[in-house]
Formats: structure tokens, sequence, C-alpha cells
């Protein structure tokens, strides 16, 4: 999870950065207190989060937010404001939520836990590491292909497909789908934690 602080007083930035570390350990979280920076961070990481303070100088934050949602439809921001007359104004935008400051702990927990758009833990980088090349998945069948006894023709034969599906989901070319992996932990008698 990848979470931008934007707002024009160091302080909160910090504050916040050190809230939300102490929320959710495994995000990144980045601050700027120039919201001229902003569209250019967007292209270069792509945060899932933006906390975005309204009264900015040279910019509106609701302003900037409709900027940031035409380019990355699916970012979730949270406005973070002293003024809470922006309220309305700040929902035209589809915000995940409005946090009017001071914010506690406690405003950012609800926030978080309720994005209009949520956030997987898992990362484009794990599906690449998992599923490239001789898969992750299918190291796991050939192993436990070969504890149970079985020959690739048998196990191929008691879950009805052609061997050389087997062979290509051994060899990482191909995945079994969700039905078919249910089938596969069946007749090798493995649960999904083992499995996945």
């Amino acid at each position: 999870m990848r979470i931008l602080i934007v707002d024009d007083h160091k302080s909160i930035v910090d504050e916040m950065i050190e809230k939300l570390g102490e929320l959710r350990s495994d995000a990144e979280c980045m601050g700027v207190t120039r919201p001229s920076e902003v569209m250019k961070l967007m292209m270069e990481q792509r945060f899932d989060i933006v906390f975005m303070d309204i009264e900015m100088p040279g910019i509106n934050g609701i302003k900037l937010a409709e900027k940031v949602l035409a380019e990355y439809p699916r970012t979730n921001i949270i406005y973070i404001t002293g003024f809470t007359e922006y309220a309305y104004e700040s929902y035209k935008t589809f915000a995940s939520a409005f946090l009017a400051k001071p914010i506690s702990k406690k405003m950012l927990k609800n926030a978080l836990n309720n994005l209009r758009y949520p956030v997987s833990d898992i990362t484009d980088e794990m599906i690449e590491q998992n599923y490239q090349g001789k898969a992750f998945i299918g190291q796991k069948l050939k192993k436990y292909i070969d504890e149970s006894g079985m020959s690739k023709q048998e196990f191929a034969d008691k879950i009805g497909v052609q061997y050389q599906t087997v062979f290509r989901w051994i060899n990482g070319e191909r995945l079994p789908d969700l039905p078919m992996a249910l089938r596969i932990m069946q007749v090798l008698g493995i649960d999904k934690e083992k499995f996945f």
C-alpha cells in the first residue's frame, strides 16, 4: 500500500506519516508540502491513497484531487482539513473520507478500513514472482503428486484432464482455474494453505 500525504504544513505531514506507520507498518508513506509535486509523484509511484489538505497556497486541494482522479481514477482521496465547510464540495470527487483536523489515529483507522477502492496486499511484483517461468504453484503441484505416489498420468486420469494439461501446469505454462484447483486439492488431500 502506497500512501501520499499532501499538506503545506510539514508538522502535519510528519505527524500523519508517524500515525499511519503505527497503523499500517507495511505501508509506504511519503509526504509533500508543495502541491506542485503531486502529479509528478503520482506518475512515478502510483499511490493507492492520497491524504489531501484542501486550503493550500496556490491551489485548492479539491481541484488538485480532480486532476489526480482524471489521470488515476482508482486513487482513494481522503481530505484532511480544518475547514468543515468544504465537506459537501469534497464529496463531488467521490472521496473515500473527509477528516477534520486535528486527526486522530482512530479517524485514520476508520478511513483506511472504508476505502472506496480497497487496496490489496498482493502486489504486481508478488504475482510476477509466483507465476512467471517455472510457476510456484507448478513446483508445489509436482511435489505433491510425487509425494502421493501417483504417476502424472494417474493423477491426470483422477482429476479428468489430459496428461499434457498436468505437464503445462507443472512447467508454469498454465494455471488451473479455481474449480480445478479445488479438485486437485481434494484428490491430493491438501488444503489451500499448502497449495497457494
